[in-house]
């Protein structure tokens, strides 16, 4: 199935952005917190996690968080879970590398600083406000994530026997698993 792709007029500051779905809504997050994508793979779970992580993922030796992105931002699923599209964004949030599943990537491209408007004011709350800009395309809008605050409060699982935990407002701490 082809692609059709709006034209897009692109005169000074642009930003490369990597798009995917999640349900009916496009996302996006900026190319340079992307290390790779992949499909989705083996994902050992670990118990007594919140939901939205779903385990973690040996990648070429480094232990990886993997958390369901749908369920994190609390956007329903429209019928099963995962299909042949969906993939892992494997992305570097701070010094963390974190593994995040969406129903598809849709397209790597730069968009216009200019075209991106920060989110409405009315849009408040906790899943909101990891949007932290707005962008308009001549065929659909892109909401585009901050991962920091996507992760805030989420525990970043590490190699070393550690975990990571991002509290509201304050920078990453460091707590000892117990064996």
């Amino acid at each position: 199935m082809a692609r059709k792709r709006g034209k897009v007029e692109l005169s000074g500051d642009v930003e490369q952005i990597v798009s995917f779905r999640l349900g009916r809504e496009t996302f996006a997050i900026v190319v340079s917190q992307v290390r790779e994508i992949r499909k989705v793979e083996d994902i050992t779970r670990v118990p007594k996690l919140p939901p939205h992580i779903e385990g973690v993922m040996n990648l070429r030796g480094q232990i990886t968080t993997v958390i369901d992105l749908k369920k994190r931002l609390n956007i329903n699923s429209d019928g099963s879970p995962r299909s042949a599209q969906s993939r892992i964004i494997v992305a570097e949030v701070g010094e963390n590398q974190l593994g995040i599943i969406v129903d598809a990537v849709e397209d790597v491209m730069r968009v216009p600083k200019g075209s991106i408007s920060p989110p409405p004011k009315t849009l408040s709350g906790s899943e909101s406000s990891a949007i932290n800009g707005i962008s308009k395309l001549p065929d659909k809008l892109i909401m585009m994530l901050d991962l920091e605050k996507v992760m805030n409060g989420v525990q970043v699982l590490r190699s070393g026997d550690s975990v990571m935990h991002l509290a509201p407002g304050e920078q990453m701490i460091t707590a000892e698993v117990s064996r």
